[in-house]
């Protein structure tokens, strides 16, 4: 059966702001989340949002980063993931792309985002970011991690 959401997270009323992306369990530092847009030059702002990348609002002291690829990862769902590194080899794998990613300042026009815990997330936690995927009026600069 298809599910839009991984087990472990829901979505539901945010303190924040609307609808948000909850835990329903705990999840470790460093987890894999999943992929939050897909780079797709037809669409507004040239992402597809999936619904990951559609319910998880801004915070100041934000509990996941959007790291990227130009290759799908195949990560799944608390995989752990060191986000310091720039690019990193996964343990038994080949050098292949599927294996790469980057920190989302070191290659802001990859075509894959996704979610990556940077703290230990309790069960009943929202999940948040400090971000901001479109351009800013004032300044012309996109996707930031501010």
């Amino acid at each position: 059966m298809y599910r839009p959401l991984p087990d472990g997270l829901t979505i539901k009323n945010s303190p924040i702001e609307g609808l948000g992306l909850f835990s329903t369990i705990d999840i470790k530092k460093n987890s894999f989340i999943g992929i939050t847009h897909i780079r797709d030059e037809q669409f507004e702002n040239k992402y597809i949002r999936t619904p990951l990348g559609g319910f998880y609002n801004h915070s100041n002291e934000p509990t996941v980063i959007r790291m990227v690829s130009d290759v799908m990862p195949k990560l799944k769902f608390g995989d752990a993931i060191d986000i310091n590194a720039t690019t990193k080899v996964f343990p038994g794998k080949n050098n292949e792309g599927e294996n790469l990613f980057y920190n989302l300042h070191e290659k802001s026009d990859a075509k894959f985002f996704f979610m990556v815990a940077v703290r230990d997330i309790k069960a009943g936690d929202e999940l948040t970011a400090n971000y901001n995927l479109y351009t800013y009026p004032k300044t012309g600069v996109g996707l930031q991690m501010i």
